[in-house]
């Protein structure tokens, strides 16, 4: 039998091919690093959904401790802290009294339940700022409070209306 092609040509012939594969896939080549900065503050961001309270108006025997219509009211509190501070971050409220021309329903009259990690119930001031929530750590919590407002004999007859101001601070 004739052969075409020498007993060591599919040798040669895979060393051509991988030299030449070897050869397309060459690349030239180099490195280099690149630094990344980015420089943090520390900041804070609230919300208050919904932003007004409404009381109804109840038989003060029957109902003692009136909720809030719009209950519950979330709080987010964001904030970014230095962690090598072992300062917490805190939420705290003031305001009141509640007031209807010359007439006044005291800050104290107001109260309220808190659901979340960190948050806290409370009584409402309008002499000192209430604790609402506090926190170790860098984060966003959101928690969830439920406002009573305490249903006197005693009170005048009005539309009344307050503020209470909520302060987040982060060291």
């Amino acid at each position: 039998m004739t052969r075409f092609f020498p007993s060591h040509t599919p040798v040669l012939l895979c060393i051509v091919l991988g030299l030449a594969m070897g050869a397309t896939d060459a690349k030239a080549a180099s490195t280099q690093p690149l630094t990344i900065n980015c420089a943090l503050a520390a900041r804070v961001s609230l919300t208050l959904s919904p932003a007004t309270v409404n009381f109804p108006d109840t038989d003060p025997t029957a109902v003692p401790n009136v909720p809030a219509a719009e209950n519950p009211v979330m709080v987010t509190a964001k904030f970014r802290k230095d962690p090598s501070t072992a300062l917490t971050a805190t939420l705290v409220c003031q305001g009141g009294p509640l007031v209807s021309g010359a007439d006044a329903i005291p800050a104290s009259s107001v109260t309220w339940t808190a659901t979340g990690t960190g948050f806290t119930g409370g009584t409402l001031s309008n002499a000192t700022p209430q604790p609402v929530g506090s926190w170790t750590g860098s984060g966003a919590y959101t928690g969830n409070l439920n406002f009573s407002l305490a249903n006197l004999w005693s009170y005048p007859v009005g539309n009344y209306s307050g503020n209470i101001t909520y302060t987040l601070t982060a060291p």
